[in-house]
């Protein structure tokens, strides 16, 4: 990454990485009232939008190893928020669905999240918000995030 002496990015290239380490530093960090442990919350988040899937499945979603999302699939199946059902297609394998508790705990994660980013915000113009909306969901779909 480029930065100048006086720490601005010299580049939107870099401003953007330098905003993603600061946002997933941030995200990532537990807060008071997490039901959710942050590195599990995108998990929940991928069975909210694809509904039910097999572990497999998830993984190549998220692309991760199996093994990581099945040790995150049980941490959260023994907290409740998620459920392995029989797969109607293939006897040997499970499905795994997201429980209302699940979802309780996706969406209390968020607000808090959403919490931060507003009060960043807060004195931000409603033209420079909505602009904002407009680029970054531009930059998430060349990113290949609605694919």
């Amino acid at each position: 990454m480029h930065v100048n002496e006086s720490h601005e990015p010299a580049t939107a290239e870099d401003a953007l990485a330098q905003l993603m380490m600061t946002v997933g530093r941030r995200f990532r960090a537990r807060l008071d009232g997490d039901t959710v442990d942050p590195s599990q919350a995108a998990l929940l988040y991928t069975l909210k939008c694809r509904g039910a899937l097999r572990l497999g499945d998830i993984a190549d979603a998220m692309r991760l190893d199996a093994s990581t999302v099945s040790r995150h699939v049980q941490q959260l199946a023994d907290r409740g928020f998620v459920e392995r059902g029989p797969d109607p297609e293939d006897g040997r394998a499970s499905i795994i669905t997201l429980t209302e508790d699940g979802r309780a705990g996706l969406k209390s994660s968020f607000e808090q999240r959403r919490a931060i980013l507003a009060e960043a915000l807060a004195d931000w113009d409603d033209v420079d918000r909505e602009l904002l909306r407009i680029h970054l969901s531009r930059l998430a779909a060349a990113l290949g995030d609605h694919a």
